[in-house]
């Protein structure tokens, strides 16, 4: 293209998933601190989208999720689910079963042609990876060449206009470096959206076994000035089956 072709460019404007949070035609980064609940936040995530509910207070757009986890076993996935699926309400299954789908364990060695098979069997806006060293097989984590490859392979199975979530987990922060991700960094330049989540300070597990935890935007993508720092006020529905509901509210950072 000409200087003058590019300047004459007009960029549509950005659609949400959901609102002021996860636009379409993402790729987004959720760094997760050890315990905070990366999974869980996720599989949220999967059934507010898929079920037309709200995410944090944010309104959704009702989309078809594909959710690729690689990281917990049965029972963790069994609980974690029925968590959002109780908390967001118990929405029609009927609905749910269409939208949302969740390959567990299903992707091994052959990970791009088993992950291609999933995308265009269900044709998904939202595709969520839990988590990245363990589905893709890497050998060394710390690798970027291995994470190009990796990262242009994604970006060949993304659908256009879909969105994909990464989950990888957080460095250990010091005083220094600040937040990161653990591994190679060619993952930060890659993508368009970096969210951290980890733990409040001084945030002590409840008896519920709960505790508040922050999520907050690192690298952010052209105009998503909307994407604020929140703390999420996790808590149990009172009726059997218990759902998790999470609450989130604005929060500034001690260093601000």
């Amino acid at each position: 293209m000409t200087p003058e072709e590019i300047l004459k460019i007009t960029l549509p404007r950005e659609r949400w998933l959901v609102q002021d949070f996860l636009p379409n035609d993402y790729m987004v980064i959720i760094a997760g601190e050890a315990g905070a609940g990366k999974s869980v936040l996720m599989y949220n995530l999967a059934y507010a989208v898929a079920g037309g509910r709200a995410f944090l207070g944010h309104p959704t757009l009702t989309a078809r999720v594909l959710y690729f986890d690689e990281e917990n076993a049965l029972p963790d996935l069994k609980t974690y689910n029925e968590w959002a699926y109780y908390g967001h309400g118990a929405p029609k299954l009927e609905g749910l079963n269409d939208r949302l789908r969740i390959e567990h364990f299903g992707l091994g060695r052959a990970w791009p042609l088993n992950m291609r098979k999933a995308i265009e069997a269900h044709h998904p806006d939202l595709i969520i990876i839990d988590t990245a060293s363990s589905s893709f097989s890497l050998k060394d984590e710390n690798d970027n060449a291995e994470a190009s490859r990796v990262i242009h392979t994604l970006r060949t199975l993304k659908p256009a206009g879909a969105s994909m979530v990464v989950l990888k987990h957080e460095r250990e922060p010091s005083e220094f470096r600040g937040r990161s991700i653990r591994g190679a960094k060619v993952w930060l330049g890659a993508f368009d959206l970096v969210l951290y989540h980890r733990i409040a300070p001084r945030a002590k597990r409840r008896k519920d076994g709960l505790r508040k935890t922050i999520l907050e935007p690192g690298k952010v993508r052209g105009n998503l000035i909307t994407v604020q720092c929140v703390i999420l006020d996790p808590a149990f529905t009172s009726t059997e089956p218990k759902g998790l509901i999470l609450q989130a509210e604005p929060f500034v950072r001690e260093d601000e």
